[in-house]
């Protein structure tokens, strides 16, 4: 998983990543809501975990501007924060859970997974054909599941999560090679690819935007 953290206190922050870290999971942190808003692609994570009395703007500031712009990514606040007010302002704002502090890693390690999982457990139909499972990233002609290596898979996935809405080349790249960086090259061979192996054309290509796949 890739996970971005606002957080501003630095033992937490730490504790946090170097948790998540320990099983593979990539954590981006942040301890400021407008630097985060002006520098982070919140498209390419799998999951928001956010602080919310922080420095810039709130964590509560901070998802409703993404939910404005229609970013569906599971969010997490985590707290010192414990009136009702609050709590209501929190799901008011988007967010699909709420962790008050102190809190043991392990039970908020079991709160990210349920609910990444719970956002992917779904099998969404692509084109007229095909059909592709979010939970286990498999793409199914009819019954019979057509092949992709994990980029491909990895990068139908990303599409996806955000059809409708144009994901940049600069996400791509973050999401597939942790690296915005990546030669173009690259990424359009993977692009190829996956569109070679697609008999319908379902994914559009939106000159110096990025790429699309259309609502249904």
């Amino acid at each position: 998983m890739k996970l971005l953290l606002l957080e501003d206190d630095p033992v937490i922050a730490e504790q946090i990543r170097d948790y998540f870290e320990l099983f593979d999971h990539r954590v981006d942190l942040y301890d400021n809501g407008e630097s985060l808003i002006q520098t982070a692609d919140p498209a390419c994570y799998d999951l928001l975990l956010l602080d919310i009395n922080t420095p810039g703007l709130s964590g509560l500031e901070v998802l409703r501007t993404f939910r404005e712009l229609s970013l569906e990514t599971p969010a997490i606040f985590i707290t010192a924060m414990s009136d009702l007010q609050t709590l209501k302002e929190a799901y008011r704002s988007g967010c699909n859970d709420y962790v008050r502090k102190p809190f043991d890693l392990e039970e908020l390690e079991v709160r990210i997974e349920h609910l990444v999982k719970g956002h992917g457990e779904r099998t969404l139909p692509l084109g007229e054909r095909y059909r592709f499972d979010m939970k286990n990233e498999r793409l199914y002609e009819g019954e019979d599941e057509v092949p992709l290596g994990r980029k491909e898979r990895r990068l139908l996935y990303l599409l996806l999560k955000h059809r409708g809405h144009i994901v940049s080349k600069e996400s791509l790249k973050t999401y597939l090679w942790d690296d915005r960086d990546v030669c173009d090259n690259t990424l359009r061979t993977t692009m190829k690819k996956l569109r070679d192996k697609l008999q319908e054309n379902v994914i559009e290509n939106l000159r110096g935007e990025g790429y699309r796949i259309p609502h249904a």
